[in-house]
């Protein structure tokens, strides 16, 4: 019979295997953990479960502890989590780690490429595939530095998908960004007292700071430092900007991001009305956000907006007004390249009007 821990906000589920040893794993909800332990149960009836041996673990099993041990732990957790229980149900979950070559990976990948996202119901993108693949490729890592189940990772020299181009969406007009305040309730609802228009609040937060979401949710009081005009974003909480993984980055990755009076105005305001029981000024998780997001966005009728643009939008504004060096440290993006391709709409017409009316030399008038 399965057992079950508490784990902070999630739930272990421990389920002991005939002759010794058990399986474990974590999830956010009880009914993941219940369907998780029946499963596990049922391959005990049928005498398939057996402890984890280097010769007969599955790639199945290897996600499953790979979440256990390490992607449960990281700020993606719930992304993670749902793409490894993903994979336990693909044809590549039932071949043995040991038999796994990168000719299965290139066929996963061309799965992959084949289906049709639930969410968007278009055809998944190249980028959502590599983004998967790396997610795989830590699990496979994992498998050959610490259980040392196999000594070659067969996602290493995959056919990965090119790389489509990045996302060009033009900076919102006054009249989109009016229709997301009033589909928050944020115009209607200055005290923000439901959680949708603290979501409206969260969203034009973004859009002066250039926050991730998940930084943005996890601005604490102590963070926000109104004398100075900054807020501080620390690496150590989930969320926040990633340190190195190899625990030896010699540059500190938090960071301090300048506000604009317009940014000021709104972080009081969510900090006057901020949950008792919050120990974060915007009160909400990131479940609630992405929801209650989504839901107004469409209410808007706004369409092609990710809540991740207002990174983007950002970027382009502050741009008129600070350095490329200040703005990468401000955004958050350590690649100046990233920050030129992805996160700045180049406006021609603007370069032009700072122009002189000629570049070259005058050359003195013909006799």
């Amino acid at each position: 019979m399965a057992s079950f821990e508490p784990r902070g906000n999630s739930i272990r589920v421990i389920v002991r295997v005939p002759g010794g040893g058990k399986k474990t794993a974590t999830f956010d909800t009880q009914a993941e953990a219940d369907a998780w332990a029946e499963r596990m149960e049922a391959k005990k009836a049928l005498g398939t479960l057996s402890p984890a041996k280097a010769g007969g673990v599955t790639n199945g099993e290897l996600f499953e502890a790979y979440l256990d041990a390490v992607a449960s732990k990281t700020d993606s957790e719930k992304w993670n989590r749902l793409r490894l229980m993903k994979w336990c149900n693909d044809p590549l979950a039932d071949k043995r780690v040991v038999d796994t070559i990168t000719h299965d990976i290139n066929e996963w990948i061309e799965r992959s490429l084949s289906q049709e996202s639930k969410r968007t119901k278009k055809p998944v993108t190249p980028a959502t595939v590599n983004r998967e693949l790396n997610l795989m490729s830590g699990a496979f890592n994992y498998a050959v530095k610490v259980r040392q189940w196999i000594t070659v990772n067969p996602c290493h020299g995959a056919m990965r998908p090119e790389r489509g181009k990045a996302r060009k969406r033009p900076l919102l007009t006054p009249a989109e960004l009016q229709a997301l305040r009033i589909s928050t309730g944020y115009d209607s609802d200055p005290l923000l007292r439901t959680l949708t228009s603290r979501v409206g609040a969260c969203f034009l937060l973004s859009l002066e700071t250039g926050l991730r979401s998940g930084e943005l949710l996890r601005v604490r009081p102590m963070d926000y430092r109104k004398e100075q005009r900054l807020v501080h974003v620390a690496a150590i909480e989930k969320g926040g900007r990633k340190a190195s993984r190899s625990g030896r980055a010699s540059v500190d990755p938090s960071r301090n991001v300048p506000l604009s009076a317009r940014a000021i105005e709104l972080l009081d305001q969510l900090l006057a009305t901020m949950p008792a029981d919050q120990p974060y000024i915007v009160g909400l998780n990131d479940s609630q956000r992405d929801a209650l997001w989504r839901k107004a966005r469409d209410q808007a009728g706004v369409e092609d907006l990710h809540f991740h643009d207002t990174k983007h939008e950002a970027a382009t504004r502050l741009s008129r007004f600070i350095d490329v060096l200040a703005l990468s440290h401000a955004i958050g993006t350590k690649d100046i390249r990233l920050l030129r391709d992805t996160y700045y709409n180049e406006d021609a017409t603007r370069a032009a009007a700072l122009l002189p009316s000629q570049l070259s030399p005058a050359l003195p008038p013909v006799v």
